[in-house]
């Protein structure tokens, strides 16, 4: 059984199909950057939480879930208002409501919690002091595009 896999073929498309894979690699490598340096560099400081809700993802594939938790917070001297439960750029998501708030157990509105500062973006504070693979399948997505462009350009 032989596949046929139809890709760019003329050199604009070409051209096109490897800059947006090499966007899409790069946002990944973006958001995996910003989530290590804020992961590696945070300060934690006290927080007090405002809110918390579930936040719904209509996508082509079904809904999605992601926490969110709305938290006050002093540093340096100066107050700010954050909404991040992670730290980067690419938001979690989760296949129930129930699961998204599971994550959100020891946040209720009133609550003083633990927050953690980038110091090169203190109005970035997050509450949840771990990383995610996500940003490794953006990149992987950004490579997969680029190599079917050139399996497209060699094959033709």
């Amino acid at each position: 059984m032989e596949v046929d896999i139809d890709g760019p073929s003329g050199p604009l498309q070409l051209a096109v199909a490897v800059l947006v894979g090499l966007a899409i690699f790069g946002w990944g490598a973006y958001s995996y950057t910003t989530q290590t340096s804020a992961l590696n560099s945070a300060t934690q400081v006290e927080a007090t939480i405002t809110s918390t809700s579930v936040e719904t993802f209509n996508q082509r594939r079904g809904t999605d879930y992601g926490p969110q938790a709305t938290f006050e917070y002093t540093y340096e001297g100066e107050n700010y208002t954050s909404s991040n439960v992670y730290p980067g750029e690419l938001p979690r998501e989760f296949d129930s409501e129930n699961a998204a708030r599971d994550q959100l157990d020891g946040y209720e509105p009133g609550d003083t919690v633990t927050a953690y500062v980038p110091p090169n973006s203190p109005g970035n504070a997050y509450l949840m002091h771990e990383s995610s693979n996500k940003p490794f399948l953006v990149m992987g997505f950004g490579v997969l595009f680029v190599l079917g462009a050139a399996y497209s350009a060699l094959r033709d």
